[in-house]
C-alpha cells in the first residue's frame, strides 16, 4: 500500500475503505486523461477576468475541466473519509502557506490594495489547483492506469509537436492572426515562424516539447521499444522553437539520462537518428536562429535578463527570509522603481531565483526539498531491475524532464505556467504511485 500521511487516523478503516474505492479508481484515471487532452486547446481558448496594469488574470477551458476534478476528488475524498498527503503534499501545502503569508505581508510593506491581493492570491490558489491534480492521482489512481495515462499524455504532447510544425511552415505571427488586437510586446511578442504551437510562445511551448522528448529518450534508453519517428518529430518540433532555453534544458535532461542509463548502442542510434532529422531541418533553423539574434550573445531579450535577475537579487537582498509573496513581484516592481506596471514585471525568468524572490530563503528550501524528493524517486525506480524497461525508463524521463524544466525556467517562467506545472504534478504522481517513494512503510497519526 502505498504510504503517507492518511486522514481520518484510523489505520484499520483505511485497510478497509481500498478495496471499496476500486470501482472508482478506474473513473479516476478516465478524468485525468480526459483533462490532459485540453492541453493541446492551449490559449486558444482564453476568457479574461480580472487584470492589474496591462496584467491579465484569464480563465481558460482547461482550468474549467480541472475544477470539475477537483470537485469530483473532494466529493470522493468525503465519500470514503480518506485522504492521503504524502511527504511531496505536504511540502507543497507548507510552500504555498509561506507563498500566502508573503502577501499578507506585502500588504503593509508594499501598500498593496484589497485587489491587489486578491489578485495575488488568485494565482497562488490557480497554482495549488494544479497541485491538487497530484493529490488527485495520488488517492484515487491505480498504479496499473499509469500506462493509460502516459498514452494520453504522449498523444497529446505528439499532436502539439505535429501542429506547432504546419504553423511554423504555414501560420507565421499565429499568436497575431488570433489576437489582432493584443499589444505587441505586452501580450504575445511577434515570433514570425518560429513554433509556438497553441502555446502562442516558443520558450513555453519548448519546455512542452522538452518533457516529451526526455520521456520517449529515457523509455529508449533503458530499453523499451519505441517508435523512431515520434522521437524524431520531438526534435524538429523543438529546433523549430529556436529557443537557447529550450535547447540547455534539453542538453541538462539529457546529461540526466546518460548518468541514469549510460551511453548504449540504442541510446547512440536514436542520437544519430534524431541528428539526421534535424540536420533536415537545419537550413530552416539557422536562418530563424540568425534572424531573432539567436545566435549572437549581445541580443537585447538576453541582455534584459541579466537587468531581471540584478532587480531580482536586490529585492531579495531586502526580503531574505519569506520574500515579498505570490504575484506581488509586478506591485514591487512598480514600488522599488524599476518600471512601471506592465505584463512581464509580474514575472521573472530566472527560475528558483523568482522562488526565491516571492517566498524567500525559506521558500526555496522548502520547494527544493520537494524536488528533491521527486527526484530521488525517481532513482529508487529507475535503478529497480525488476521494473520493466518502461517503467524504468519513465521513471529516468521523468527525473530528466524536471531538471530540464528547471534549467529551462532561468530563462522563461516555466516552473509556474499553468500547463507546465499539470504535465509535472502528472508525471510526479505516476512515479509516486508505481511504488518510487521512499518512506519505509504506512504511517497514520495516533
Amino acid at each position: 500500500m502505498r504510504s503517507g500521511l492518511i486522514l481520518p487516523w484510523t489505520f484499520v478503516r483505511h485497510r478497509l475503505m481500498v478495496t471499496r474505492r476500486g470501482a472508482f479508481e478506474f473513473g479516476a484515471a478516465e478524468i485525468v486523461r480526459f483533462l490532459l487532452l485540453f492541453l493541446v486547446a492551449g490559449q486558444l481558448a482564453r476568457v479574461p477576468i480580472a487584470s492589474a496594469g496591462a496584467k491579465e488574470a484569464p480563465l481558460l477551458v482547461n482550468d474549467v475541466v480541472l475544477g470539475a476534478l477537483i470537485l469530483t476528488g473532494v466529493l470522493a475524498a468525503v465519500r470514503y473519509r480518506t485522504l492521503r498527503l504524502d511527504r511531496v503534499a505536504l511540502l507543497a501545502l507548507l510552500f504555498a502557506a509561506i507563498g500566502g503569508i508573503g502577501v499578507i505581508g506585502a500588504v503593509s510593506k508594499f501598500g498593496l490594495s484589497a485587489f491587489d491581493v486578491a489578485f495575488s492570491f488568485a494565482y497562488l490558489g490557480r497554482w495549488c489547483a494544479y497541485f491538487l491534480i497530484y493529490v488527485f492521482i495520488t488517492n484515487f489512481v491505480a498504479s496499473e492506469d499509469r500506462g493509460r495515462i502516459w498514452t494520453t499524455l504522449e498523444r497529446v504532447i505528439i499532436a502539439f509537436a505535429a501542429f506547432g510544425i504546419l504553423q511554423s511552415i504555414f501560420l507565421p505571427g499565429f499568436a497575431q492572426i488570433l489576437y489582432p488586437e493584443a499589444e505587441l510586446y505586452t501580450q504575445w511578442d511577434p515570433q514570425g515562424r518560429r513554433l509556438v504551437s497553441t502555446f502562442l510562445d516558443p520558450n513555453l511551448a519548448g519546455g512542452l516539447l522538452l518533457v516529451g522528448l526526455m520521456i520517449q529518450l529515457g523509455r529508449t534508453f533503458f530499453g523499451a521499444e519505441q517508435a523512431g519517428w515520434k522521437i524524431a518529430l520531438l526534435a524538429v518540433a523543438t529546433a523549430l522553437t529556436v529557443s537557447r532555453s529550450t535547447t540547455l534544458g534539453v542538453l541538462a535532461g539529457g546529461l540526466v539520462l546518460i548518468a541514469a542509463s549510460g551511453l548504449s548502442k540504442r541510446g547512440l542510434r536514436v542520437a544519430m537518428g534524431s541528428g539526421f532529422a534535424l540536420l533536415l531541418a537545419g537550413p530552416f533553423v539557422l536562418s530563424m536562429a540568425i534572424e531573432y539574434n539567436k545566435l549572437d550573445l549581445a541580443d537585447p531579450s538576453l541582455l534584459l535578463r541579466f537587468v531581471a535577475w540584478g532587480q531580482a537579487v536586490v529585492v531579495l537582498l531586502d526580503n531574505m527570509f519569506i520574500g515579498v509573496g505570490f504575484n506581488t513581484y509586478g506591485f514591487v516592481h512598480k514600488e522599488y522603481g524599476f518600471g512601471e506596471l506592465m505584463q512581464s514585471s509580474f514575472g521573472l525568468d530566472g527560475g528558483l531565483l523568482f522562488i526565491a524572490v516571492m517566498t524567500g530563503l525559506l521558500g526555496v528550501i522548502v520547494y527544493t526539498s520537494m524536488i528533491g524528493t521527486i527526484l530521488r524517486r525517481c532513482r529508487r525506480e529507475w535503478r529497480d531491475t525488476a521494473s520493466t524497461p518502461t517503467v524504468r525508463g519513465m521513471a529516468a524521463g521523468t527525473a530528466a524532464a524536471t531538471v530540464g524544466i528547471l534549467v529551462h525556467s532561468l530563462f522563461v517562467n516555466s516552473l509556474l505556467y499553468p500547463f507546465l506545472m499539470e504535465v509535472l504534478w502528472v508525471l510526479w504522481a505516476l512515479v509516486a504511485i508505481g511504488g518510487g517513494t521512499e518512506e519505509p512503510a504506512d504511517s497514520c497519526l495516533p
